[in-house]
């Protein structure tokens, strides 16, 4: 008996995924651009942005990915999504402790990171659904 990850059918129970997708990554690719001004001086301030950088290249990819239909695109945005979740944690949680903790600044960032997770999932729903379109034997 083979265990099946969880598979979406539509984003946000409305939306085709392909137009999920879209709407998602002009989210993220907004997200990503005001990540760049979050916080003060810091000793990761660097490596959180460098983690929306890379975020921001994979909301790109993504919206790439709807238009030329390409499978290693939603992969790549999918492996940035998680670079982008691990490293902003640790700056969200090193920004919290050692700087003056500022709800204005790091509640957005606590939002976006808590929708990254469901646009991950969307985002691999549609990997998923690439696929089985590419080649419709593919039901692993």
């Amino acid at each position: 008996m083979k265990c099946r990850e969880p598979r979406l059918k539509s984003c946000c129970c409305c939306l085709d995924l392909r137009a999920g997708c879209f709407f998602l990554a002009m989210f993220e690719i907004f997200a990503s651009a005001l990540g760049f001004f979050v916080a003060e001086d810091s000793r990761i301030l660097l490596l959180g942005r460098t983690a929306y950088m890379l975020h921001f290249i994979g909301s790109v990819f993504l919206m790439t990915s709807i238009f030329v239909q390409i499978e290693a695109l939603v992969v790549i945005y999918m492996v940035t999504n998680v670079v982008h979740l691990i490293f902003c944690t640790v700056f969200l949680i090193e920004y919290a402790t050692y700087s003056s903790f500022c709800a204005l600044e790091t509640v957005p960032a606590f939002f976006t990171l808590t929708l990254s997770i469901y646009f991950w999932l969307v985002a691999f729903s549609y990997w998923r659904r690439l696929q089985w379109e590419h080649n419709p034997e593919f039901d692993e």
